[in-house]
């Protein structure tokens, strides 16, 4: 009888312990699907070089990327998105690409309203996009980009005056898994045989930030996306959902030599609709020279 009642008790507990999982797994689920993908944050680095100038210290960088329009995201979630950019004053917008979910389509009313918001970014030197990945087939994205005043940069770039006649350049490479990056045309300023000055890239994906590490140009900042830092990240291993575009490139910071790398989170997600420890976000950048 009593060996009847111990094994009934251990019954017990194992289905006490099956429930108990069931339930969290319920709960991160319902967590990851509702919560988590909610809740815009600002993550902050502070980015010091000896090749930036003193007139380009305390410039304020502000780094958004996979937007992903009607993924996750909302009218609400962009609106908001425009605040919190507008918040911060920034001096530079970037926007590293995958504005839209290539698996919707958009009336001209959602067109309209990208342009509207987009055009409200405010930033006191000027905004620039690069195309990702997802873009190549939304053949309204260079169109909301330039009616919202960015500068789309792609194999190009552009130089930056600021206060003085001293610059820096930011240059705009393509996604390579649509078309061809051309190095010699983006890095058409560089001189390697005269005094180089800070030199910003934007590039949408990982795979696309290897190339340019077979490269012989030094850059002082890249900033990307696509990955979302694997959307799901487990503590200690890292993010769940990557694809091949997203390389070796996927989490939020690497240092390579004189070289900082940057990764978004992004605002949206892809194919799968969810967040654990890894909410929607912006980057906010606070570049200060070195004496």
């Amino acid at each position: 009888m009593a060996q009847e009642e111990v094994k009934e008790s251990h019954k017990g507990k194992i289905i006490s312990i099956i429930l108990f999982i069931i339930l969290l797994i319920s709960l991160l689920f319902l967590y990851a699907k509702y919560v988590g993908i909610k809740g815009l944050i600002v993550k902050e680095y502070r980015i010091e070089s000896n090749i930036l100038t003193s007139n380009f210290s305390g410039i304020k960088i502000v780094h958004f990327s996979d937007l992903i329009y009607k993924s996750t995201v909302d009218k609400n979630d962009v609106k908001e998105l425009i605040s919190r950019i507008n918040e911060l004053k920034p001096d530079i917008v970037v926007f590293t690409g995958d504005l839209v979910n290539k698996n919707k389509k958009y009336k001209n009313e959602d067109i309209e309203f990208l342009e509207e918001q987009l055009l409200n970014i405010e930033a006191t030197i000027g905004k620039y996009a690069i195309y990702g990945d997802a873009d190549y087939s939304f053949e309204d994205y260079k169109t909301i980009m330039e009616k919202a005043k960015f500068n789309i940069l792609n194999n190009s770039y552009d130089e930056i005056f600021y206060k003085n006649n001293d610059s820096m350049f930011i240059v705009g490479l393509p996604s390579s898994s649509k078309e061809e990056v051309k190095f010699e045309e983006a890095f058409s300023f560089y001189k390697e045989d005269e005094k180089r000055k800070y030199i910003i890239v934007l590039a949408h994906d990982g795979k696309t930030i290897k190339l340019l590490d077979d490269t012989t140009y030094e850059v002082d900042l890249i900033l990307g996306g696509h990955s979302l830092n694997g959307s799901v990240v487990v503590p200690y291993y890292g993010g769940v959902f990557l694809d091949d575009l997203a390389d070796k490139y996927y989490q939020e910071h690497y240092s390579k030599g004189i070289t900082d790398i940057y990764i978004s989170s992004g605002i949206g997600t892809n194919k799968y609709p969810y967040r654990i420890f890894n909410k929607p976000s912006i980057n906010l950048y606070r570049l200060k020279a070195q004496s």
